[in-house]
């Protein structure tokens, strides 16, 4: 212990001279070494299922699998899913191993106690918790229960703010498109930060989501938290702490909540006094409708601080923001690369938006059936290679006999059951209009979006299904439909959609892209615009 003291004093003061910081990290290596070895070197020795993307033995063989990974993650994957089919195996993945499950087991598991089988526990081990600060809040339900009740009871009433956001993002992020010329636009910069504001609108209210400093803190914070995951993931356990440490890898992501509290703290005081007035006073106090109000009606008195709440709008943020854009960037490359489903796609919200007398609403966004199928065509097999993810908490046996030992993390391969021709019909073929069609035939619409199934998981299945799927389904509809009945829009000359980029269990769609944007001719068709 008196060698890594003496290292932290000695580098924070800036007094090692070069001999002495040389000697005392070798000596560090090799404790880490010794460390390593003595607590990592039966790593899957929990479970005795087959494993992938090793190919020699020992904790070497371990490391060159977990590089490897990051660059044939994919092939290794859908390698060991067909070769062993209905069975589990184990993959290595950047530095730690996930057990895949069958599609039964995920049936099964999707409704299991949280205190045997736990998301928010496999979250903050796999996001480095300990480091990004992910862990503070694990074992509690705040944000997930917010966005799944309060959020999505109150996505009507909240329909004229995420209208006017759309609006004001629009004119502000596309302002000098006209009709005589193509623009070039950087498209994800652009898609970003019109989700930024709309998610500001439904999270901090008005008019925090019009602060620059604010908007600039939610994009980021995302990066840097995945900034610090990606440094500390090649890094054995046992020396994560004093590398992070000499690194300050977390600083970046502390300033960003420092930065938050700073902004949000006048907003939420403001609320907080206004509340207790109310309450000595004996009047109703008109609380604001957002999930910044939702947040501080439903935490503990130990979260129901600006730094709690501050770092829970952080949390949204990551949740939220980029997994949203990705989406929608996706769903723009694939509507360009396939031309035929533009009009069918603007006819149908023409007509719909027509017949409810002009109103853009809940009740039109959900009639807009292939705009829902295209969209979820175009999520199938594009949002990473896993989904589903959970770790055990209590060794469990499951009802084919699968034995699962406490700390086991498990996921669901989501990319090979998107593109399993027994899950999906031609899996190869994009098909925009495919859950559509279906729908037709189907006497109960089971295809649409934001429905869950234990073999279509782009947002999950069971009691933890993404909470806010449904929020994130209207705001890329609202913002579609802003861009498709006011643009058009191509590829340059030459050019057409760009590979995704595989990283891992990670697919990104290409966001340095640009995009030729134009004004449509004519008046405003709709008073929302």
């Amino acid at each position: 212990m008196g060698v890594f003291i003496q290292l932290i004093d000695s580098v924070e003061e800036k007094k090692l001279y070069g001999y002495s910081l040389f000697s005392t990290s070798l000596a560090l290596l090799f404790l880490g070494i010794y460390i390593l070895l003595k607590k990592e070197w039966s790593t899957h020795s929990g479970t005795k299922f087959p494993i992938v993307g090793i190919e020699s033995p020992g904790y070497i063989g371990i490391l060159k699998a977990r590089l490897s990974f990051v660059a044939n993650g994919y092939k290794i994957v859908r390698n060991a899913y067909y070769k062993y089919p209905g069975k589990n195996f184990v993959v290595t993945t950047y530095s730690y191993d996930k057990v895949v499950l069958t599609h039964d087991q995920v049936k099964e598991l999707s409704n299991a106690p949280d205190d045997t089988i736990s998301i928010s526990h496999a979250a903050v081990e796999t996001m480095m918790g300990d480091y990004t600060g992910l862990d503070q809040f694990v074992g509690t339900t705040f944000v997930e229960d917010v966005v799944r009740i309060k959020l999505t009871q109150n996505l009507g009433s909240m329909n004229e703010a995420m209208l006017e956001e759309a609006r004001f993002a629009l004119n502000t992020e596309l302002p000098e498109c006209t009709t005589d010329e193509w623009r070039s636009v950087e498209v994800f910069a652009t898609i970003i930060r019109i989700v930024a504001r709309m998610s500001a609108r439904a999270f901090v209210g008005f008019p925090l989501c019009r602060n620059e400093d604010w908007l600039t803190i939610t994009m980021v914070f995302t990066g840097h938290v995945f900034m610090t995951h990606s440094k500390l993931a090649c890094v054995p356990k046992p020396i994560r702490p004093i590398y992070s440490y000499v690194r300050n890898l977390v600083k970046d992501i502390a300033e960003d909540k420092r930065k938050a509290e700073s902004l949000l703290a006048p907003v939420i005081r403001k609320r907080l006094e206004e509340e207790s007035l109310a309450k000595k006073n004996g009047t109703v106090f008109q609380k604001p409708n957002d999930m910044l109000q939702w947040l501080s009606d439903r935490v503990d008195q130990k979260h129901k601080t600006t730094k709690g709440l501050s770092e829970l709008q952080l949390v949204l943020s990551l949740a939220a923001i980029h997994t949203t854009s990705i989406s929608f960037l996706n769903a723009i490359f694939d509507l360009l690369a396939h031309p035929e489903c533009i009009q069918p796609i603007r006819e149908e919200m023409e007509a719909i938006i027509s017949a409810n007398n002009g109103v853009l609403d809940r009740v039109a966004l959900r009639k807009m059936k292939k705009t829902d199928s295209f969209f979820k065509e175009s999520m199938r097999g594009k949002i990473g290679l896993f989904s589903f993810n959970r770790k055990v908490l209590k060794s469990v046996t499951l009802s084919d006999g699968t034995y699962l030992p406490k700390g086991t993390l498990i996921t669901a391969p989501t990319s090979m059951f998107s593109s399993d021709p027994d899950f999906v019909e031609d899996p190869e073929t994009f098909d925009g209009f495919r859950w559509y069609k279906k729908s037709l035939e189907a006497e109960g619409n089971n295809n649409y979006w934001a429905t869950t199934s234990s073999n279509d998981l782009a947002f999950g299945h069971g009691k933890h299904a993404c909470p806010g799927r449904f929020f994130a389904t209207e705001r890329m509809k609202t913002i579609l439909i802003f861009i498709l009945l006011q643009y058009d829009i191509k590829y340059p000359e030459g050019e057409s959609r760009p590979e995704n980029i595989d990283h891992g269990e990670f697919s990104y769609p290409d966001t340095t892209k640009q995009l030729l944007f134009k004004k449509l001719p004519g008046p405003k068709k709709y008073s929302f615009f």
